[in-house]
């Protein structure tokens, strides 16, 4: 019988022995484990692809649907709107930032968190502007235990200037430095040309064919001739300007062709320190004409105080 008796002793005491986490304790070991998860998303992880300028790291930090509410813009819905308004920021400019974590809530699947950040932002023209200020997110948890963004808002404590806070690193002046036409035909250096982008608003004055246009022999009463040669050699247009990504385009309310006026011109552009280069992929009248030659053609500035 005492052979019978000894496992059941030893189960017993093995029983007695172990200890089972309650849900409680369950609860607070996912709890903790959030905590941390969470606390890294939008000081450590957001700072560190903002740092980097890496799209693909800054994305993952968001829900396919996530919301964002930048200052004093509307509000960017879902993944794409979320990457095209970073590309959109990001052209031209840089920033530092580190931030503070002042409260972490968790409940069930959603939580929030809120802090304080600080950094230099340096915009594409200009020289760097500190930025602080208070955020608030709501964050997920996804279906592979990880947790992302759903939505996030934030202000900002240094009001910056309006070549800071425009999404467009062509804000300023520019000069014409050379011109190539899409048959590779070169004009280098150009002739006088200036650009200038404010606030959604453009002007493009610059000369075309020739490095220097020919005077009138009497200056303000130019012959049929001259005329003709002056108004082939020189583009006047000016009207109101749109960047999506790396696409700049100009939509003219003035110009030296009436029929341009009401038409758009569409051009890739990229910035390299002072350097514009633009080529134009789109050109068109109010009637839709596209005019011949015009498509390739490159034109590359210099951007001056």
């Amino acid at each position: 019988m005492q052979l019978q008796r000894f496992p059941l002793i030893i189960l017993a005491f093995a029983i007695g022995g172990c200890s089972v986490p309650n849900d409680a304790e369950l609860e607070q070991e996912r709890t903790t484990s959030a905590d941390a998860a969470i606390r890294s998303l939008p000081v450590d992880d957001w700072c560190k692809a903002e740092a980097d300028r890496d799209i693909e790291a800054k994305m993952k930090l968001f829900t396919t649907d996530a919301v964002l509410m930048p200052p004093g813009n509307s509000d960017v819905i879902g993944q794409q709107a979320i990457r095209a308004w970073h590309e959109k920021m990001w052209q031209g400019t840089k920033y530092q930032c580190s931030g503070t974590i002042d409260e972490v809530q968790v409940s069930g699947d959603w939580g929030m968190v809120r802090g304080t950040f600080s950094g230099v932002f340096t915009p594409a023209s200009g020289a760097p502007q500190p930025s602080s200020g208070r955020f608030l997110n709501t964050v997920q948890q996804q279906a592979d235990g990880s947790w992302k963004i759903a939505s996030g808002i934030w202000n900002s404590e240094n009001p910056m200037s309006s070549a800071a806070t425009s999404a467009s690193p062509l804000e300023g002046a520019w000069v014409v430095t050379s011109l190539q036409s899409s048959g590779g035909a070169a004009i280098d250096p150009a002739g006088p040309g200036q650009f200038i982008f404010l606030d959604g608003r453009y002007s493009a004055v610059y000369t075309v064919g020739v490095t220097e246009r020919r005077k009138s022999v009497k200056a303000f009463d130019p012959t049929e001739e001259e005329m003709v040669e002056q108004y082939d050699t020189i583009i006047v247009n000016s009207g109101t300007y749109q960047v999506e990504g790396n696409e700049l385009t100009l939509r003219p309310l003035v110009a030296k062709s009436p029929g341009f006026i009401g038409g758009s011109s569409m051009m890739e552009f990229s910035v390299n320190g002072d350097t514009l280069t633009t080529k134009i992929r789109q050109l068109t009248s109010v009637n839709g004409i596209s005019p011949e030659g015009a498509i390739g053609s490159t034109i590359t500035l210099r951007r001056v105080p």
